[in-house]
């Protein structure tokens, strides 16, 4: 059985309750914001050898991947070797920042100085992008033409 809903009362109602759902709106669109940001926040905790390190994610560069160990290169300090797989590291490294370019390869987005030629400059290093790795790392890319 269906029934007819006619609306009787004035516009203040309906002004009401489009303000209502917007304040809601905006609430959720803060509690999205400091679920996110803590979720960044978290360090990435990496073994080399006996120690296990603990990194802040802006600390790390790019991820090289040398078959069963990965050399994470930092913005200080040397490099650290570590016994992961460059897929375990991708699993972990979910904040959005930063994207596997290469077999070989995952780097920080914020740490790129620049793109040029299928290579990207982090540091004083030059990184390959591989073809199959392009079309995702460009649709990452916040590009201004």
């Amino acid at each position: 059985m269906l029934k007819c809903i006619t609306f009787d009362g004035d516009a203040s109602t309906l002004d009401t309750l489009m303000s209502y759902f917007e304040k809601l709106d905006k609430a959720l669109a803060d509690v999205h914001e400091v679920l996110h940001k803590e979720t960044a926040e978290l360090p990435v905790f990496v073994k080399e050898g006996t120690r296990i390190i603990r990194l802040k994610k802006e600390e790390i560069l790019y991820l090289e991947g040398y078959g069963d160990y990965v050399k994470v290169h930092r913005t200080n300090g040397k490099p650290l070797l570590s016994q992961v797989s460059l897929k375990k590291f991708e699993e972990c490294l979910t904040d959005g920042s930063f994207c596997r370019v290469h077999r070989s390869y995952i780097v920080s987005l914020p740490q790129i100085n620049y793109i040029e030629r299928k290579r990207i400059k982090i540091g004083n290093d030059l990184i390959p992008i591989s073809e199959s790795y392009m079309p995702a790392f460009l649709d990452r890319l916040s590009l201004q033409e």
